[in-house]
């Protein structure tokens, strides 16, 4: 029993003095090292927080410039397919014909002549116009007459004339045509209608004659807005039904008044249509040069006699003024 307990002491002894040797030997090697070396060598060259201090004011405006890149980047592109959407809403109310398959030479001077070659050849673009004037002066939109070689009018009657383009004004979408300088066409008697300077009311009744097939066709509605289409303050919305071919019509009030030009409709919504305001007509009117009417103004009738008529008999004074526009254009 003694034997076996000098045995364990002996052995605790052992370790105890391992121990006090292995710590003597770590205390020689950790005083043979240089931990100033050991520091530098264990830190970069150029620490993170150095790098950070020198350059954080470029770091951060290079930081702020890819932010703000990409936030603009994002936007413009939200913006263009937002616009791009709603540019695709817009239609703008010009009939499509089919192409010209003759030589525009072969329109004849004589009525039955147009009348025959219009049948065979209608076009490629139609629209509608209607009279400013009784001896021929009349308007429509310029995006029906663009790029025209020629421009042919046909009456309700089937009567064809030769219309010279006087005027356009692209900020407007107004194009003024001329009449008379075709020997085949013979002043109307007074306008029926007025034109109506001053802003309309909301709410207000509506009508409008047009040319959306080869027969002319009635359509009436009410003002909805004083703004067109994205807030354009050159036109009024209209809750009326039109279609390709109104494009150029009169827009007229209850009482026979021409306030609006019809010049285009929203697709996405059905019934609402867009007119150009009858006072940037005088705008229009007062542009023209003086040289392009031979010196003698265009003046606007202010007399109505459609006031105290009932709608029927202002759609049959009136129908004979609003014309079809056929435009003709070169086709290799």
């Amino acid at each position: 029993m003694e034997a076996e307990e000098d045995k364990q002491v002996e052995d605790a002894i052992r370790l105890y003095g391992n121990r006090i040797a292995f710590r003597k030997k770590l205390n020689t090697i950790h005083t043979g090292l240089d931990m100033e070396v050991i520091r530098e060598e264990s830190v970069p060259k150029t620490p993170i927080r150095l790098i950070w201090h020198t350059y954080r004011t470029t770091l951060a405006v290079a930081a702020s410039v890819a932010v703000f890149t990409t936030f603009v980047t994002l936007m413009l592109y939200k913006s263009y397919q937002t616009s791009h959407k709603q540019e695709e809403q817009y239609s703008m109310l010009r009939r499509d014909l089919q192409a010209i398959k003759r030589s525009q030479s072969a329109i004849l001077n004589d009525l039955d002549g147009r009348r025959r070659v219009l049948q065979q050849n209608p076009g490629q673009v139609a629209g509608t116009g209607f009279l400013l004037t009784s001896d021929g002066y009349m308007v429509t939109n310029k995006h029906i007459i663009n790029g025209a070689d020629s421009v042919y009018v046909q009456s309700r009657k089937g009567e064809v004339y030769k219309a010279k383009i006087v005027y356009t004004d692209p900020l407007y979408d107004l194009a003024v045509l001329q009449l008379r300088d075709d020997t085949a066409f013979r002043a109307m008697p007074s306008l029926p209608y007025s034109f109506e300077g001053h802003p309309a009311d909301l709410g207000e009744r509506v009508f409008t004659l047009g040319y959306p097939r080869e027969e002319i066709v009635y359509g009436e509605g009410y003002l909805s807005s004083g703004t067109g289409y994205r807030g354009d303050s050159t036109a009024y919305q209209v809750a009326i039904s039109v279609n390709p071919g109104n494009s150029g019509g009169p827009l007229l009030d209850e009482k026979g008044n021409v306030i609006g030009i019809i010049a285009g409709k929203q697709v996405s919504s059905d019934g609402a249509s867009f007119a150009i305001k009858s006072n940037y007509l005088y705008k229009v009117l007062e542009a023209i040069p003086g040289d392009s009417l031979k010196g003698a103004p265009v003046y606007l009738n202010r007399k109505n006699t459609l006031v105290k008529l009932s709608r029927k008999q202002q759609i049959k004074k009136m129908q004979d003024y609003v014309y079809m526009v056929k435009v003709f254009k070169h086709t290799p």
